[in-house]
């Protein structure tokens, strides 16, 4: 069995490609088109929560219905409706996180492992939940990228397009919300205020600091780990450095003792 002899994701200048990753996904976001497979995969994360959180409590997923504008819709049974109803952009900002951190430490089988959970999701939906061509064809646009992750095995392009689609999910749960305040339903903004009779600012707000909160916790990661890259590498420049001396204080211990030789065969 050959040993996984991968190149990792360099880690030097880590928190300027975060940076980047976060100014290119904010930019996508607003460039008409061209930004909805992305939007499609925030939603297609959204709905599959909402889903997962009625399973979870006991529940079951009537069906996912994607829409080609990026909204969406589950229908399920659910025995706790304001936690499945919750689960929704907190979920796609778990989803976000989570892409974002497996591939930021993956190795080949690791990414592999993240691409076909996703087509499994994508799969299972397409097969039991799926009830329109819409949402299948969008299903299908979403699987592409992931089925060439497969396909390639090229590690730093599988974790350069998994961080930028992390970082992109995030970002649209934290953006998509806010939408919700000029929304004439509320979505599920309004369906928790029903639930519990806060308004709906206060749940959009609950959901945007999440989102907040947990770029919060990857901008300090990876600060650290910018930090501990430059301690180890160093570390590493003064172990050579004193790796190449050995040699040159060996030269000169042994000119010391010869010309010491010298000197006593004279006397």
């Amino acid at each position: 069995m050959a040993a996984d002899t991968h190149t990792p994701y360099p880690k030097r200048n880590d928190f300027l490609a975060f940076i980047a990753t976060l100014g290119l996904a904010f930019a996508l976001s607003y460039i008409p088109v061209i930004h909805w497979p992305m939007q499609w995969m925030e939603t297609f994360f959204h709905e599959i929560s909402h889903g997962l959180a009625s399973i979870l409590t006991g529940g079951r997923i009537v069906s996912i219905e994607l829409n080609i504008n990026g909204s969406g819709w589950c229908r399920s049974v659910t025995n706790l409706r304001l936690f499945t109803t919750f689960s929704g952009y907190f979920g796609a900002v778990i989803w976000g996180g989570l892409i974002y951190v497996m591939a930021d430490n993956a190795s080949p089988k690791s990414a592999d492992r993240i691409a076909m959970l996703i087509l499994g999701l994508i799969g299972m939906t397409m097969l039991l939940w799926a009830r329109d061509v819409v949402t299948w064809g969008i299903l299908g646009i979403i699987a592409v990228p992931f089925i060439i992750i497969l396909k390639t095995k090229e590690l730093v392009a599988e974790q350069v397009f998994m961080r930028f689609a992390g970082i992109y999910i995030l970002l649209n749960a934290i953006k998509s919300p806010l939408h919700l305040l000029r929304s004439e339903t509320g979505g599920d903004a309004a369906t928790m205020q029903s639930l519990t009779l806060l308004p709906q600012f206060i749940w959009v707000m609950i959901w945007v600091i999440l989102g907040v909160v947990t770029f919060i916790l990857l901008f300090v990661r990876h600060i650290y780990t910018e930090k501990r890259a430059v301690s180890e590498n160093e570390k590493n420049t003064v172990k050579t450095s004193a790796h190449k001396s050995l040699p040159e204080q060996s030269v000169l211990s042994r000119t010391e003792a010869l010309l010491q030789q010298i000197r006593q065969m004279k006397d």
